[in-house]
């Protein structure tokens, strides 16, 4: 599965305000990432993935990943198995004129869902002999 999001990223956002969104998608392994910084940016776009309050890309919590007419894409191999699948698009905007919209895609690999727990089954005679339980 193919997921493409935008993030449109005001001028003069801080860094301590940042822009986010939060997009959905599906259980399974994502096993490539693609962020796409149009003309204009001149690496005064900053962005960062996260997952609830862990910062996934890029890998060191203090790094973010910023590019000028830029496609930057990467094998990746993280499952994606609890819910929430949502991954949080955060960014933030030095530029003092203009907005940016920086594109992000995810490539993600269908997993099976595991199987619910079986039902618990009915006390049956077997049960009822073994405690000698009278009815």
């Amino acid at each position: 599965m193919f997921y493409e999001y935008r993030l449109t990223i005001p001028a003069n956002t801080p860094a301590t305000a940042p822009t986010e969104q939060e997009v959905e998608l599906e259980h399974g392994r994502i096993v490539g990432v693609e962020l796409q910084f149009p003309r204009g940016c001149v690496g005064l776009v900053h962005v960062q993935v996260r997952r609830e309050h862990h910062q996934l890309w890029p890998s060191n919590p203090d790094g973010d990943i910023a590019g000028e007419d830029a496609r930057i894409s990467w094998q990746e191999d993280h499952y994606f198995t609890e819910q929430p699948y949502t991954l949080t698009l955060r960014g933030w905007n030095e530029d003092d004129s203009f907005a940016h919209t920086v594109t992000f895609r995810f490539n993600l690999l269908p997993l099976a869902l595991p199987a619910p727990p079986p039902a618990p089954a009915a006390a049956g005679p077997a049960i009822i002999e073994e405690f000698a339980l009278e009815l």
